[in-house]
């Protein structure tokens, strides 16, 4: 089942950062992404994306105790409890900014972080949910190509078509490689090959980075929102 999911813009790992470094969203904002996290795959990715972010030693120790779990399993649970309250509407906007803002823990943060199954339902239908996002590249040359990447069960694929109509280049990739810059193969119908270096955003749903192939064209690349 495709899905072309938007991550939310929560950094809701926001105890491990000073609070005037932490980001805040709109009433809007926190609104749109309550709605997008109401999507069991859209939240089940946002709970992965944001498991990987970093957290204080010291925090770590005293979420171990407030949610009874293993500190190797804190940030995983964290990140589970805390969106699928948002999800649900049980943290009221202004708990959340306050949370977000370093204000301390309101009563409606404190009781999702301990409620053990808080977990999202299971996406519906059969088959494996994808993540499909936009994708585009411009060479030098002048030559354009687009098409998008497809993520599902920790791999990766794009392909793109060229500009010149019957060429298309693609790849594949690694989501279990969680560098910020990764270097990808790619090959092309027409005889060519190269190379893609890839940065990817924090949440994993936007890149850019440059493309070089054999014919020594070279360009930029994006994928994701435009």
């Amino acid at each position: 089942m495709k899905k072309h999911i938007v991550s939310a813009a929560i950094a809701m790992a926001a105890l491990s950062m000073p609070a005037q470094a932490q980001s805040t969203a709109s009433k809007g904002g926190y609104e749109y992404s309550k709605n997008l996290l109401s999507d069991p795959s859209a939240l089940n990715w946002n709970i992965e994306a944001c498991s990987h972010n970093g957290i204080k030693p010291e925090v770590q120790e005293g979420l171990a105790k407030l949610m009874g779990v293993p500190q190797a399993n804190v940030r995983l649970e964290f990140c589970r409890r805390i969106l699928t309250a948002y999800a649900r509407g049980r943290i009221p906007y202004d708990d959340y900014l306050q949370f977000m803002q370093g204000g301390g823990m309101p009563a409606s943060v404190s009781k999702a972080l301990k409620i053990a199954g808080s977990g999202p339902k299971k996406p519906q239908g059969h088959g494996n949910t994808e993540i499909v996002l936009r994708a585009s590249a411009r060479m030098d040359s002048g030559e354009t190509f687009m098409g998008s990447t497809v993520a599902s069960n920790a791999k990766g694929r794009f392909s793109v078509q060229s500009s010149r109509k019957a060429v298309k280049c693609s790849g594949a990739y690694d989501l279990s490689d969680r560098r910020s810059t990764i270097i990808l193969p790619v090959t092309c119908t027409d005889g060519r090959n190269g190379k893609v270096e890839v940065t990817r955003a924090p949440d994993m749903m936007s890149a850019w980075g440059k493309v070089k192939l054999s014919d020594g064209s070279a360009g930029r690349l994006t994928v994701g929102k435009d």
